[in-house]
C-alpha cells in the first residue's frame, strides 16, 4: 500500500475549516458522509470524542490521529485535514496540530490504521515536506507532494 492510495486529493480538506478539536473531529466525519462512505457521523464522533478523553490523539510535530472501525466501511478510509494556524489539542509537546488524520477501518481489519500511520509519519518526519505541505493553497498541490516523496527514495510500501 501507498500512501496515496488512501490520501490523496479527494481525501486532503486544505485547509481545514475548523479551529477547535471537536469541530475538526466533526469536519473530517462529515466529509466522510458527504463522499457517501458513511451515513451518519453521530455515534462516531461519541466514539471518538470519548476515545480522546481517555487517549490524546495528538502524537508530536504537530500531528493528531483520530481512528476507529466501523461497521459502513468495507475498506480502509482516510481523511488528512491540514490547518495553517493549528489547533490546540492538548499536545504534549505542546506544539499545535497542522496535520490531522482520520481513519475509518473495517470491524474486519481492526489495526489497519497502524499501516497507514506508519506510512503518514514516515512522510511528516521530512521537514522539507512538512512545512511544503502547510505552504500550499490546494489538496491537488497536497497530492502531488506526496506522490513526490513517493517517488523519491525516501518513500517505501507496506504490504
Amino acid at each position: 500500500m501507498k500512501l496515496s492510495d488512501k490520501i490523496n486529493k479527494k481525501t486532503i480538506i486544505y485547509p481545514l475549516k475548523s479551529t477547535s478539536k471537536n469541530d475538526v473531529l466533526h469536519e473530517l466525519l462529515d466529509y466522510f458522509e458527504n463522499l457517501d462512505y458513511l451515513t451518519s457521523t453521530t455515534k462516531l464522533f461519541s466514539y471518538l470524542s470519548s476515545k480522546d478523553k481517555n487517549f490524546n490523539s495528538a502524537s508530536d510535530r504537530g500531528v493528531a490521529y483520530h481512528y476507529h472501525t466501523s461497521v459502513e466501511v468495507q475498506e480502509t478510509l482516510a481523511v488528512l485535514g491540514i490547518s495553517k494556524e493549528g489547533i490546540d489539542y492538548n499536545a504534549a509537546d505542546g506544539l499545535l496540530c497542522h496535520f490531522v488524520l482520520l481513519i475509518l477501518e473495517p470491524t474486519i481489519y481492526p489495526n489497519s490504521h497502524r499501516k497507514l500511520i506508519s506510512l503518514f509519519q514516515d512522510l511528516i518526519k521530512n521537514p522539507n515536506i512538512k512545512s511544503n505541505l502547510l505552504e500550499l493553497s490546494s489538496s491537488e498541490e497536497a497530492e502531488k507532494n506526496i506522490l513526490d516523496w513517493e517517488n523519491s527514495d525516501n518513500a517505501f510500501d507496506i504490504l
